[in-house]
């Protein structure tokens, strides 16, 4: 029986939980598995995840009352800054900006701004102030003042400090302490349960081969979670490990790559050794490089160097250690952060 890993999915972030709910139902969907009972739990997720979704979106709000206060004080430094060179030059005696600064200033002292003040108190007085400089006359003398930049920047930064208020405010009364755990174990139940599914479809179906695919496809996503998991509890061995020997080419630990259909070199724990071609001088006669491209159809031994790629030392890192699967054989050796190997997302627990 063909069998899904099944890592510890309460151990993940919500960032996390997030994207793999979200990976699976993608990755579910496009495989087109023709049972009508699958289908109907892929609905039922798709509905729990989308609760999962809001959820998830209303604890980012911290995230957006950050950028919110940062836009804040970024317009109440581009207004203070303005109306400093306004005063500066209303009274300054110069024979034409003084009088252009004396009719901007006007506005500034008819809304009395206090940067201070609550938000939307803030917002509003800032509102009739942008109204009153915009007009075309007001225009000419910021233009005139050398401020028309400092200006704009200030009107950029009220525009954004209003849009994340309103984006906060929506979702700002609502409660999700306790609400976001529960719709995550939502999803989790009808995950298990459509992974037993197809599991049991693998020894009942008339075809098995279509959910054993799935099995298969869906434990390659799997194994960078698990191993994600492992290294942050401190079990992962590593990416290092050594590959699965029944698989040729994916040798972790520097050995030989496919002897049958790749004799171009030999990956020696992160050195690709196309420079000497080791098992006989250039392979096949050509000049091409060792490792995964064909050497030109030469079949000598390739010998591995004793002194690299052994020991804890993953076959090539990043780089691909003789086949298609990173880091050798089935533990991934890199590609992401310890906590977030999807990439993305900000993390929110």
């Amino acid at each position: 029986m063909t069998k899904f890993l099944r890592p510890n999915k309460a151990s993940l972030k919500n960032a996390q939980h997030f994207e793999f709910i979200d990976a699976f139902i993608t990755v579910l969907a496009a495989a087109g598995l023709s049972s009508t009972k699958i289908a109907a739990l892929l609905l039922e997720l798709q509905t729990a995840f989308g609760e999962e979704n809001r959820l998830y979106m209303i604890a980012r709000a911290s995230e957006i009352i950050a950028q919110r206060d940062e836009a804040d004080r970024d317009r109440d430094d581009k207004y203070s800054r303005l109306h400093a060179i306004v005063r500066a030059w209303a009274g300054s005696g110069h024979a034409t900006l003084d009088a252009i600064a004396t009719a901007v200033k006007k506005p500034f002292e008819l809304y009395k701004v206090k940067t201070s003040a609550q938000l939307e108190e803030e917002s509003g007085q800032l509102d009739n102030l942008i109204t009153d400089l915009s007009t075309s006359a007001m225009q000419q003398n910021l233009t005139s003042l050398g401020v028309m930049w400092l200006f704009e920047q200030m009107v950029a930064a009220h525009q954004l400090t209003k849009s994340l208020r309103l984006e906060q405010g929506a979702e700002e009364s609502e409660k999700v302490t306790g609400a976001l755990k529960a719709a995550r174990q939502a999803c989790d139940a009808l995950y298990d349960k459509i992974t037993y599914t197809i599991e049991a479809f693998t020894l009942t179906a008339d075809d098995p081969a279509p959910y054993e695919a799935f099995v298969k496809l869906w434990n390659g996503t799997l194994k960078i979670y698990q191993d994600m998991l492992d290294r942050k509890s401190g079990t992962s061995s590593g990416g290092g490990n050594s590959g699965n020997s029944g698989n040729s080419g994916n040798s972790g630990n520097g050995g030989t790559t496919n002897t049958g259909d790749n004799n171009g070199g030999t990956e020696q724990g992160g050195t690709e050794q196309g420079g000497t071609e080791q098992g006989g001088s250039e392979q096949g006669g050509t000049d091409t490089p060792g490792g995964d491209t064909p050497g030109g159809g030469g079949t000598g031994t390739i010998t591995p160097d004793p002194g690299t790629g052994g020991g804890d030392t993953p076959g090539g890192g990043d780089t691909p250690g003789g086949g298609d699967t990173p880091g050798g054989g089935d533990n991934p050796g890199g590609g992401g952060d310890d906590d977030d190997p999807v990439g993305g997302g900000t993390t929110v627990d």
